[in-house]
């Protein structure tokens, strides 16, 4: 193990040991991740084409010179997350 995984076991070691002293606070509850999570998506080149002619479509409605990708990911996933019905029946239907 690299001197950066031995210190960052003891560092977890250390926190479970807090976690079982009495009156510790929950697990979970000691740090709240401040940094953006990364994720890495694959799409069909018939789903991008699709995706990039939306964004261009958005850009129009919009009345800005573009729309980049990455926002119009974020917008959907947040639209999903409001009205989640219409993306599980997606998700039924494409599981079929």
């Amino acid at each position: 193990m690299t001197t950066e995984q031995e210190r960052r076991k003891a560092q977890m070691a250390a926190a479970a040991a807090r976690r079982s002293e009495p009156d510790a606070s929950p697990a979970g509850r000691t740090a709240i991740r401040s940094k953006p999570v990364r994720i890495t998506l694959d799409l069909s080149p018939e789903l991008y084409r699709q995706l990039a002619r939306w964004a261009d479509t958005a850009a129009i409605e919009l009345d800005v010179p573009r729309v980049a990708l990455v926002d119009a990911v974020r917008a959907m996933i947040r639209v999903a997350a409001e009205s989640p019905d219409a993306i599980i029946e997606r998700l039924r239907r494409d599981r079929e």
